[in-house]
């Protein structure tokens, strides 16, 4: 049986009672320091305590995958980097289905210059399905008036706003020094040191490559839309496709929609319901309860999809291996490592998280999974 392990408490504190060199990979997604939706434990990103006990419970070669948020994941970085690890890459999950919290320029110009806009229309944003989207959206549709600017100073700044449409979630690749000298001596001595590249190849046609051409047909070369504006070559507009029977090799970007309703719930139904306006806020709230998401099992907000983290914690983890999720938020790396065929040792500071967690990896593969003490 595959065994897991999750401690209720803070993961510095956890880290710091396991043996050192006990732990073969860590897939983790901690807070991003942003503030989100008011929650205390999104105050900072982990800091250098928690890089260093991550440093010294890692295998030597062993890797760490951390996500981050767009603007604080330096912060992150920095940590393992001064804590003494070895700065890798940077993974890109995409999952197009952010919504800008941007600022309209020309309204906020109006707004304080006391003067009302004209409403000249009315328009819907349809709620954002769980497939690639590139004309935004919201979660569950929201109607809203299409005004024109009044002042002068707000018609010359029309259009301007203060944030991109978010697409992508950055998660830092590192390793722990190797203590073998060579990648060679070091994978025949700890098992750790190298990435499954073969392991981890997109299946030609697999929407987790988002890059050029469809490769239905590996070793053929295809005009797509990415060679039509030049962006490969751009005479010809073609670009060389496949070769690998195994599919193309893996690139620092894994793309796949956000977790839908039923994977965050799978397991989570004997849960006790939280009403969605109570922790989510009031308007996101009134939106869940009309489109009948009000009451949920699972109401961590930042679910990560198992799919993502499968492939990650494949990436990173030797057969056999333990993967550490000194985050675990709603257990989705430990729903992963567990299909995966690895051990999981889960670590959640909040009380309320750890029972979604294990509601969710308990409910995912109930016969296979057997959690220890």
């Amino acid at each position: 049986m595959r065994q897991f392990s999750l401690i209720n408490g803070d993961c510095v504190e956890a880290m710091r009672q396991m043996p050192a060199d006990s732990v073969d990979a860590i897939v983790t997604d901690p807070p991003y320091g942003l503030g989100f939706l008011g929650k205390k434990w999104d105050a900072l990103p982990p800091g250098l305590p928690w890089a260093e006990e991550c440093l010294r419970v890692l295998k030597p070669g062993g890797h760490i995958v951390a996500f981050g948020g767009q603007r604080t994941i330096h912060r992150l970085t920095c940590a393992l980097e001064d804590a003494g690890f070895e700065i890798r890459d940077l993974v890109g999950w995409l999952q197009w289905q952010g919504f800008p919290k941007s600022l309209d320029v020309s309204k906020a110009i109006d707004a304080a210059a006391g003067a009302e806009r004209d409403v000249v229309g009315a328009g819907h944003r349809k709620a954002t399905g769980r497939a690639h989207q590139g004309d935004g959206g919201y979660a569950f549709g929201e109607d809203f008036s299409i005004t024109a600017p009044t002042t002068d100073d707000a018609k010359r700044w029309n259009g301007w706003g203060t944030a991109l449409k978010p697409c992508i979630e950055p998660a830092t690749l590192a390793r722990k020094p190797l203590s073998e000298g060579t990648v060679a001596a070091n994978v025949l001595r700890w098992g750790t040191g190298a990435l499954n590249i073969d392991g981890c190849r997109y299946a030609y046609g697999d929407e987790a490559w988002p890059g050029p051409c469809d490769g239905s047909n590996p070793g053929t070369v295809y005009a797509g839309d990415f060679g039509k504006n030049g962006i490969y070559g751009g005479t010809a507009g073609k670009v060389e496709c496949g070769g690998h029977d195994l599919g193309r090799w893996p690139a620092n970007v894994y793309a796949c929609p956000k977790a839908s309703r039923s994977e965050r719930e799978a397991g989570c139904e004997h849960l006790p319901a939280k009403d969605a306006n109570k922790w989510n806020g009031g308007g996101i709230g009134e939106r869940r309860r009309q489109a009948g998401q009000s009451h949920l099992g699972n109401h961590h907000p930042t679910v990560k999809p198992v799919a993502l983290m499968r492939w990650l914690c494949r990436l990173v983890t030797p057969p056999g291996g333990t993967v550490l999720d000194t985050f675990t938020g709603s257990g989705s790396t430990g729903i992963a490592a567990l299909a995966e065929g690895f051990a999981f040792v889960g670590v959640e500071r909040e009380a309320e998280y750890i029972e979604i967690a294990r509601a969710r990896i308990r409910g995912d593969a109930p016969l296979l999974n057997q959690e220890t003490a």
